[in-house]
């Protein structure tokens, strides 16, 4: 029983990751030339983003549906990508909006804002927002409206 209350005491005392130390996590998952967040999506995006991916893959019916990229690379082949910058512009004890500059070899940085949700496995992506793009979720979930609105 002393043991018992020893680990919990231990498990207790570990700080919890912090919103940037996700997202450099999650981007550190990159170096490995097959990762996708959608191996594991639980393991990354918070519930309603993960359920608006998953109705827009349904309603896709084995199609490319309106997710057609990676939306924590912006891309649909990550080779090369890598953070350059990771910044925490706003936490609260559940959510914070994280700042992303991704660079490319050759090419421009390009900006992405992540709204995180600490859920009960921890900092997930509730949205994704780009300059061709301010919500992932919203983009989504007004697409799988429209599609349900055609079946």
């Amino acid at each position: 029983m002393i043991l018992i209350l020893l680990g919990a005491a231990a498990a207790a005392a570990q700080p919890a990751e912090t919103p940037r130390g996700f997202m450099e996590r999650l981007y550190a998952n990159y170096r490995k030339p097959d990762y996708s967040p959608f191996t594991h999506p639980a393991q990354v995006f918070a519930p309603r983003l993960l359920g608006a991916i998953n109705e827009d893959s349904k309603l896709a019916k084995g199609e490319v549906g309106y997710l057609d990229g990676d939306p924590v690379c912006q891309c649909q082949d990550s080779g090369g990508m890598h953070p350059l910058v990771i910044g925490v512009t706003r936490q609260g004890r559940d959510k914070a909006v994280v700042r992303v500059s991704i660079g490319w070899p050759g090419d421009k940085p390009r900006p992405a804002t992540f709204r995180l949700l600490r859920t009960a496995s921890g900092w997930r992506i509730a949205d994704v927002g780009s300059a061709d793009e301010p919500s992932l979720l919203g983009a989504l979930e007004a697409a799988n409206r429209k599609a349900r609105s055609r079946h």
